[in-house]
């Protein structure tokens, strides 16, 4: 018997779908120092097989949503989970640093669909004025699996080694795939005929050159490039410069996300009563005032997990009202490609985060006595952007 749209079983696949590529992100870090020992692998190297994964994200949402356009978005959505799951396996079995590298690419493809699909399928299920509450509730959702994600492979990797956390998210894969294969039934109720590369380019095109959409992707791209970052970088500060275990710091990291939580509890209660732009608009402060308040404490010389965590808190709060309103704003003006406009949608979070793990990564190799100095140093530019991005918007009336 199939799920059918809007009914609890449809919203807890949607909640499955958007969930496992952060998950899969999010129980990897506290693992990443033992990753290095194990492999006799630099710092720098570990931090590449993050920025991978991302780069396999970014790159696979180019196609999932124009072939679910086109084809469905069941089939689709079977395929990409399934190769998740094969390729998590891959990485548990990852001989050496190299190896891991190349499979976490393969990994991020495959998780592409579940963030691609999931949005699609939000859209096939709600209009345009009932997503960005929707998109909220499943972003709450979605972030409490990956807010406990870090404690769990904190405990995984202490006690099983860091493979431990590949084979974890490898049945997380294999549970949703079966879930998806006996509920999850058609939606797409536009698809075309035919793969028409002309149609997909203009479609894009017409995207692209639409100043509305170009402030929804860039505003969630250059935010997303700030958390990236930040989870590429706070590991190694709390671990190995602050001496914290792995599942130490996947405890710490508990704080910070309650700020993306309580940012989505906050745009919960704004929408309907402020416009999305408006939110948008102000959400991306808390991250100029963060990475601001974290340099000022890192120049005073104040070295201790909370000068990181808490601005990080904040932070995690302006993007906790960037990720539903933008998502839902973007893919919402193109209900007839919804497809395509949420592989644009997921290209700007996992392009733009990989290129902030890259800058992340490439500061803190050049040290400073100011342990979180290259984090700001390398983020403050995104946040400056993201404000920016969103005066692409025009703030409308408030639609009662």
């Amino acid at each position: 018997m199939k799920a059918a749209p809007r009914s609890a079983a449809y919203v807890a696949m949607l909640l499955g779908l958007s969930s496992f590529g952060p998950l899969t992100m999010s129980i990897y870090t506290p693992v990443m120092p033992l990753i290095g020992s194990d492999l006799s692998a630099g710092a720098d190297a570990v931090k590449f097989t993050l920025t991978t994964y991302m780069l396999g994200f970014a790159v696979g949402q180019l196609f999932y949503g124009p072939l679910s356009d086109r084809f469905g978005r069941r089939p689709v959505v079977l395929f990409g989970v399934a190769f998740f799951t094969l390729t998590s396996v891959g990485c548990a079995f990852a001989p050496s640093i190299a190896g891991l590298i190349g499979l976490r690419i393969l990994q991020g493809l495959g998780a592409a669909s579940g963030a691609v699909l999931g949005r699609a399928l939000t859209r096939d299920a709600y209009d345009y004025k009932e997503m960005p509450i929707v998109m909220s509730w499943i972003a709450l959702a979605m972030n409490v699996s990956p807010a406990l994600a870090p404690s769990l492979g904190g405990f995984l990797g202490e006690h099983y080694g860091w493979r431990a956390t590949f084979w974890f998210v490898g049945a997380f894969g294999l549970v949703l795939l079966a879930c998806l294969a006996l509920f999850l039934g058609e939606t797409n109720r536009y698809r075309s005929e035919r793969i028409d590369l002309g149609s997909l380019t203009r479609g894009s095109g017409e995207m692209l050159r639409d100043r509305r959409f170009l402030g929804y992707i860039l505003t969630l791209g250059f935010a997303f490039a700030i958390n990236f970052g930040m989870l590429a970088g706070t590991p190694f500060i709390l671990q190995d410069k602050l001496g914290f275990s792995p599942r130490e710091f996947g405890l710490i990291v508990l704080v910070s996300v309650a700020g993306f939580a309580s940012g989505n509890f906050a745009n919960n209660r704004l929408v309907g009563r402020v416009p999305p732009v408006s939110i948008l608009r102000l959400a991306g402060w808390f991250h100029i005032a963060a990475l601001t308040t974290m340099g000022a404490l890192s120049l005073a010389g104040v070295a201790t997990w909370w000068a990181i965590v808490l601005p990080h808190t904040v932070l995690s709060f302006g993007s906790g009202m960037i990720g539903p309103n933008a998502s839902a704003g973007a893919v919402g003006l193109y209900p007839r490609l919804a497809g395509t406009a949420s592989s644009w949608v997921g290209l700007a979070q996992m392009g733009t985060g990989a290129v902030g793990t890259v800058v992340v990564a490439v500061l803190t190799s050049m040290g400073s006595r100011y342990i979180a100095m290259p984090l700001v140093v390398g983020l403050l530019p995104f946040a400056i952007a993201t404000v920016l991005a969103a005066r692409l918007l025009k703030v409308s009336p408030l639609v009662r």
